[in-house]
C-alpha cells in the first residue's frame, strides 16, 4: 500500500490482522491496542508525517531562484511597489497527514484534494 502512497493507520493494520486471522482459521482472535503497539515495535513501524509534494521541487533550485533571480527582479522596484501575497486554503476530503511506515522509509505523498476553499491576502512589503 505504501508503494502507492496510500496512508496506513493503526485501525487499517488491525483490520488486516483480523482478516488474516479469519483466513487462517483463528475465528476467536481479538486485537488490542497493546497488540498493535507490540506489532509496530517488533517490525520497526512508526507514525510519520507525509510530505505533500516533496518530489516536485528541488530545494537547491528554489534557494538559487530566491538569491539570484528574485534579487535581480526586485532591484528595479521601489520598496513601496513590492507586495506580498499570501494564500490560505481549506482542503476538504483530504487524505490523512500521517501514516504508519518503517523507520527508514521516506514518506512522500502526492497531490492533495482539488476540492478547496481559497482566501487570498495582499499587503505592502513595508507594512
Amino acid at each position: 500500500m505504501r508503494d502507492k502512497n496510500v496512508p496506513i493507520s493503526g485501525p487499517f493494520i488491525i483490520e488486516k490482522a483480523l482478516q488474516f486471522a479469519k483466513a487462517l482459521g483463528y475465528d476467536e482472535y481479538r486485537e488490542s491496542n497493546g497488540w498493535l503497539e507490540n506489532f509496530k515495535r517488533r517490525y520497526g513501524i512508526m507514525a510519520k508525517v507525509i510530505s505533500g509534494e516533496s518530489k516536485d521541487v528541488d530545494d537547491n533550485d528554489s534557494e538559487n531562484w530566491i538569491t539570484e533571480t528574485l534579487s535581480k527582479i526586485l532591484k528595479d522596484y521601489k520598496p513601496e511597489n513590492v507586495f506580498n501575497a499570501d494564500e490560505t486554503a481549506l482542503f476538504l476530503q483530504c487524505l490523512p497527514q500521517k501514516t504508519l511506515t518503517f523507520k527508514k522509509e521516506k514518506c512522500v505523498g502526492g497531490k492533495q484534494s482539488k476540492f478547496i476553499i481559497i482566501r487570498r491576502g495582499l499587503q505592502f512589503a513595508l507594512q
